[in-house]
């Protein structure tokens, strides 16, 4: 039973209505700074909202909620950072995931429009300003860097020791990253292979989110950065031995993911490796939620986008001509798919 119908058998209408709420609240924490304001040693409600400048009535409201939802420890009146919200609340870690959720007002306001879009059939992105719609790519491009870093590095390693990927092929000289953003899938590789070679391609104003990655890890000189349409450009023939399609094809739709993965099976070279990450919906589409709350996410916001099942991506790898096609399972959402060229 999924958690939304347990909440309807215990007639928790009243719950459901406030599922919204959590991610407003968060904004919001980060907004004024609270978690800040609480390693800088302020912990009672007063000296929190002294520290941050504002009400005790509304900040106590807001950090019990805070407690509640897991994010903050709190003991007679006092409240302090756990583990999760100094790793990934506090701006000055190195794992902040906060801008992920900072264009939540933008996100709310986009999801807002879901009846038209449904109605339509038509994305409703094309309501925000050309300016604020970049402004929200180049900012998830950066935010999801956090989010999948954990996953992408893991990666490398499971993938090492995995006997039928790379072990017995495991000269990699050449990497091919579309849709880079962050280029978060591609570094690992990167930092991994010391004398490989990457090209990443991706919108221009994307593409300053990996260059900033990689020369914060100091692999930029091995980075070949390409500013242009992934579906208008070609990859070449024949020339990396891996290629990354990294959480793109679910905004691309079925039609461009084919020609995407057509494109990466003519780049590879012979027992070359595309390897596909993205959030995978169970096959009969109706027990994981999340991404199937990603492929509306996706009509929101583009003409074709979609969430696609393994046996769906199965079929179009073995259609581009890939020999072999399976999944390695990365403790992530998603397993990844790799497909093998003969």
């Amino acid at each position: 039973m999924t958690p939304f119908r347990e909440k309807l058998e215990k007639g928790a209408l009243d719950e459901l209505s406030f599922y919204f709420a959590p991610q407003v609240v968060l904004l919001t924490a980060l907004e004024l700074g609270i978690f800040s304001a609480i390693a800088g040693g302020a912990k009672s409600v007063s000296s929190i909202a002294s520290a941050t400048d504002c009400s005790t009535r509304g900040m106590r409201m807001v950090m019990n909620c805070l407690t509640a939802m897991g994010l903050l420890d709190k003991e007679n009146e006092i409240y302090d950072l756990n583990h999760l919200s100094r790793k990934y609340l506090l701006p000055s870690n190195e794992e902040y995931i906060g801008h992920l959720f900072m264009y939540s007002g933008q996100l709310v306001k986009l999801w807002l429009t879901l009846p038209e879009a449904v109605r339509t059939g038509r994305p409703t992105l094309s309501l925000f300003t050309e300016e604020e719609r970049e402004g929200l790519n180049v900012a998830i491009a950066d935010a999801l860097f956090q989010v999948h870093r954990g996953y992408a590095w893991r990666l490398v390693d499971v993938l090492e020791n995995h006997s039928s990927i790379l072990a017995e092929h495991s000269a990699i000289s050449k990497i091919l990253d579309v849709a880079a953003g962050s280029a978060v899938w591609s570094l690992p590789f990167a930092l991994k292979y010391k004398d490989a070679k990457v090209t990443a391609t991706d919108f221009v104003p994307v593409l300053e989110a990996a260059r900033k990655y990689a020369r914060q890890f100091g692999v930029e000189n091995q980075y070949r950065f390409i500013g242009a349409d992934i579906r208008e450009t070609e990859f070449g023939r024949d020339e990396y031995d891996l290629a990354l399609l990294g959480h793109i094809c679910h905004s691309e739709g079925a039609h461009w993911s084919q020609r995407l993965i057509g494109k990466c099976f003519h780049a590879l070279r012979k027992n070359g490796r595309l390897l596909i990450m993205d959030y995978i919906p169970d096959e009969e589409r109706k027990s994981d939620i999340l991404p199937l709350l990603l492929a509306i996410n996706a009509l929101l916001g583009t003409e074709e986008g979609e969430t696609f099942t393994f046996s769906q991506y199965k079929l179009w790898l073995l259609n581009a001509g890939f020999q072999k096609v399976q999944t390695i399972p990365i403790n992530g959402h998603s397993p990844v798919i790799v497909g093998l060229k003969g």
